[in-house]
């Protein structure tokens, strides 16, 4: 084996750093930025001149605690270790979350005098979003088998009470016990369709299965689930769509979809509340056709996103919400949901006027409306 010539190893070993695809910076003993190589400025959106001289803390994202960075420099500053290795969430520059797999270790000179401090970053952006989604389906699955469960264990005597109810309805004359059973059988009607909607929203499967669905009827079984929300903050929603037309999708899917984007704009509206935004307080859904394209609509009354993050809004791990209310990931799984339909979604929104996320299906090939 002939042996790797080193010879201005300095050069070779530079470029190595250089070349490297993960993000690689060196601090100085006090803490500044001495060295960034070009995968950094890419992960982090930050130029090489404007971090040299900086504190790394231009990258922290307030999501560790300070006992957390404190536990870090025990590591490191430990003879015993003199390392430290982990997970944790930084900053870019233009405000998206970048969960990393974080090695520092002391840059040493000869003599064994700490010099600075080196970090590498894997980015774990890629994995933390599959993960996402895995645990996503987990929960859908979860929350599927409790429904069947459910569908089982109460169906069969719910079903007997509404037939008792609908029995004595039929067998009483007086009005006062009719309407007593009515108001019976329709609450039992209602543990049903919940029971039913359960079902359908956690229903997933790993291939889209594209098909002709009436987006009101959805609407509905979603609504089914978060409705009384809705009537407890006083918050109406408004359906501006033909109960005749259809859309091309995959039917749970879509339900998903309106899960996360009702609950979305509902928070958003809740927030304009509590601001003092004067009303009304409402959310409308409206399903237009465009040149043959079925477009979706969702718009609420909240206070609006600011333009600079709307581009940010689908990215994995982004949220404007406080560290520990927001994951981050609701919006990035309805665009992966969407993605799957080859269907895409987009936001628009003026501070102050709310937001509007509208949904673009493929076009049908026929160009047919289809009724239901």
């Amino acid at each position: 084996m002939v042996p790797l010539d080193l010879t201005g190893y300095e050069n070779v070993f530079f470029r190595c750093v250089e070349d490297c695809s993960e993000a690689i910076m060196i601090s100085d003993q006090s803490g500044s930025l001495a060295y960034v190589n070009p995968a950094w400025t890419t992960t982090y959106g930050y130029s090489s001149s404007e971090a040299i001289g900086q504190h790394p803390k231009m990258i922290n994202s307030g999501c560790q605690t300070s006992e957390f960075y404190e536990s870090m420099w025990n590591d490191i500053l430990n003879p015993a270790k003199r390392h430290w290795k982990g997970e944790l969430i930084n900053r870019a520059k233009n405000g998206t979350l970048v969960p990393v797999l974080l090695t520092i270790t002391p840059v040493k000179s000869p003599d064994g005098t700490t010099k600075g401090y080196m970090g590498i970053a894997v980015d774990m952006t890629s994995m933390k979003e599959m993960e996402a989604k895995v645990a996503h389906q987990d929960r859908l699955a979860s929350v599927g088998t409790l429904a069947s469960g459910l569908a089982h264990e109460i169906g069969t005597p719910l079903g007997v009470i509404r037939g008792r109810a609908e029995f004595l309805k039929m067998k009483t004359g007086d009005f006062e016990t009719q309407r007593e059973l009515t108001v019976v059988m329709n609450q039992t009607d209602r543990i049903s369709t919940l029971i039913r909607s359960l079902l359908r929203v956690s229903r997933s499967s790993s291939d889209a299965f594209i098909t002709d669905v009436s987006l009101a009827e959805v609407v509905n079984e979603v609504f089914s689930l978060v409705g009384e929300l809705f009537r407890v903050e006083e918050i109406a929603l408004e359906l501006d769509i033909d109960p005749k037309m259809s859309v091309r999708a995959d039917s749970s899917r879509l339900e998903q979809v309106f899960l996360n984007l009702m609950m979305n704009s509902l928070h958003a509206v809740q927030e304009a509340k509590g601001r003092g935004k004067p009303g009304p307080h409402r959310i409308l859904i409206r399903l237009q056709e465009q040149h043959g394209q079925k477009k979706i609509s969702v718009k609420d009354s909240g206070c609006g996103i600011p333009k600079e993050n709307l581009r940010k809004l689908f990215k994995p791990f982004y949220t404007t919400k406080d560290v520990g209310k927001g994951s981050g990931l609701g919006l990035a799984i309805v665009s992966q949901l969407l993605s799957e339909m080859d269907a895409q979604i987009s936001a628009k929104s003026e501070p102050g006027e709310g937001a509007t996320f509208t949904i673009s299906l493929e076009k049908n090939k026929e160009n047919e409306t289809f009724a239901v």
